[in-house]
């Protein structure tokens, strides 16, 4: 019995020891593989060049090009030069066939000889206001006639008229008393309710605003819920000035109701008074007899109208003259043929051949081009900037261009323009316009122009633009996922000094950053390790996701 315990006793005894063992050695692998990873989460403030470039690609073109057009219509007769001449300022470029001009010449003519047509028919127009002039004469005896009767029946008319008058008087004293008793205290009581209901909404988006704007801070909601927030405050702000306004118009309108209703009874006051005065309208009326009787003597005076209208032919005559001077200038537009440069340069691009119509250039028309023109002793690269970068340019900033068909030389140039507004802000009717993507890159148009344009340049080539925003040498740097924030303050975490330990919280003061490095102005030395700080906001979502949630 005894000698079957004690083996088992010492298979037990190493058994154990065995496994002790294998614990220390699990425990010393775990621990080494604590420390590689803690060291590899660290990093080491360093010194170096914080430098931040835009380079951004674009075409080669010139500053100054003219499209040649003709100041004529008509075919293209002959054309003397080819794309790549070179042309002095006042060269003959083409020769444009007359026939177009010559047919306009015509046309001309045939308004003038219309215009004489005019003239013409205007002395025939003044034999019919003789006749004209003599039934002018008939109808003022025949009105005559009228006022004598009018006379007659005018104390009819007196009666009539202060009873009409006084009906008038009793409506606008009535419309008054509506507007007083029912009209006004209605339309007000409707106004101060929308006022006071606009009041509240306003008091209600203000607190939602501020209550956004904490969450924000906490990280809670996005920036674009503090942003709809701020509409919804600006809105409920409008609509409790139009509330304002519409009571304040309201009001306006009444007093203008009301000094219109007064007005209204004077008028129907006046025009009582009126009516009853007209009890003298025997007099009037013969008075308005008498002026009949002046009537036909005027009548008598139009019979001498034609000698007016002679004057109205004189000034057809002049027309004719007018026109005449058109004639003149189609005339000297028929010479206006010949197409010479208007600025020195290189012929880039023949648009027409002989034989092809010309279009001229005028009011209607803007005319067909003939050939292009380039003056290339000025060369620019226009590009398109997001609007991110654009912020950090200015006018005037030197810029480096690298030609892709010249790839053994750089050239110089400087910031000439930057676009006011972004390319998709103004449609081509001057409305604005937005895109439909939320997410859509706003750009805007920069020209570079180029300093040291050489001869081998051409419109069109690519060129790449190099400007340089930021260069700070010398500066303290770290990975950007390596500085915390902690509300407006950012820091850094010192790894603890024994595996396990808390890591120590470093405030330090952050400068410019290149996107993926930021420059440390304070609160470390170079060669201070740092750790990664822990991730501790809501988990990542979407295009927002990236690293580990640990971060």
């Amino acid at each position: 019995m005894k000698k079957g315990i004690v083996p088992l006793a010492v298979a037990l005894v190493v058994v154990c020891g065995i496994g002790g063992l294998a614990m220390r050695s699990m425990s010393a692998s775990k621990l080494a593989e604590m420390k590689s990873a803690a060291s590899s989460a660290e990093k080491t403030v360093d010194q170096g060049d914080l430098v931040v470039n835009i380079v951004e690609t674009g075409t080669v073109d010139a500053v100054k090009s003219v499209e040649v057009k003709g100041l004529v219509t008509g075919r293209l007769s002959k054309l003397f030069v080819e794309e790549g001449d070179h042309v002095k300022q006042g060269d003959l470029i083409a020769i444009i066939d007359p026939k177009e001009t010559r047919l306009v010449l015509q046309q001309n003519q045939a308004q003038l000889r219309g215009a004489k047509s005019g003239a013409e028919k205007t002395g025939i127009s003044i034999s019919q206001s003789r006749l004209q002039a003599k039934a002018a004469y008939e109808q003022a005896m025949a009105k005559l006639a009228q006022m004598r009767l009018a006379y007659r029946i005018q104390p009819t008319l007196t009666t009539s008229a202060i009873k009409q008058a006084q009906m008038n008087l009793d409506t606008s004293l009535e419309e008054k008393r509506r507007l007083l008793d029912s009209a006004h205290p209605i339309q007000l009581a409707t106004a101060d309710s929308t006022l006071r209901e606009a009041e509240a909404n306003i008091a209600n988006s203000q607190s939602d605003y501020t209550r956004q704007i904490e969450l924000e801070k906490k990280g809670y909601v996005s920036g674009k819920v503090v942003e709809n927030a701020k509409l919804a405050l600006d809105l409920a702000r409008t609509r409790l000035d139009s509330a304002r306004i519409n009571r304040n118009k309201l009001d306006s309108e009444f007093k203008s109701e009301l000094a219109k209703a007064s007005e209204q009874i004077e008028l129907a006051q006046a025009a009582l008074d009126t009516a009853k005065a007209n009890s003298v309208q025997d007099e009037v009326k013969r008075h308005d007899y008498l002026s009949a009787v002046a009537d036909l003597e005027r009548a008598k005076a139009g019979l001498r109208d034609p000698e007016v209208m002679e004057k109205t032919r004189q000034q057809d005559l002049a027309s004719v003259s007018q026109l005449q001077s058109v004639v003149s200038d189609a005339e000297r537009q028929l010479s206006e043929t010949d197409i010479r440069a208007p600025i020195s340069g290189i012929v880039t691009k023949k648009s027409l051949q002989v034989g092809e119509l010309a279009t001229g250039l005028s009011q209607f028309s803007s005319g067909t081009t003939i050939v292009k023109i380039e003056d290339r002793t000025a060369m620019r690269v226009k590009l398109d900037v997001n609007e991110i970068d654009v912020a950090k340019m200015t006018v005037g900033m030197p810029a480096t261009i690298d030609v892709d068909a010249i790839p053994a030389h750089s050239f110089k140039g400087v910031v000439r323009k930057i676009a006011p507004a972004s390319k998709d802000s103004t449609s081509a009717t001057g409305t604005t316009t937005t895109s439909s993507s939320s997410d859509a890159v706003v750009k805007y148009e920069v020209e570079i122009l180029l300093t040291d344009a050489t001869p081998n340049l051409r419109s069109g080539m690519s060129a790449k633009c190099t400007m340089q925003v930021l260069n700070h040498p010398h500066v303290m740097l770290l990975p950007l996922e390596y500085v915390g924030k902690d509300g407006k303050r950012s820091f850094v975490e010192i790894p603890p000094v024994k595996l396990g330990g808390v890591a120590e919280r470093k405030y330090i003061e952050v400068g410019p950053s290149s996107g993926s490095q930021v420059e440390i102005i304070s609160g470390v030395t170079p060669g201070t390790k740092v750790q990664k700080p822990q991730y501790k906001g809501p988990a990542r979502k979407g295009a927002m996701q990236f690293g580990n949630d640990d971060q």
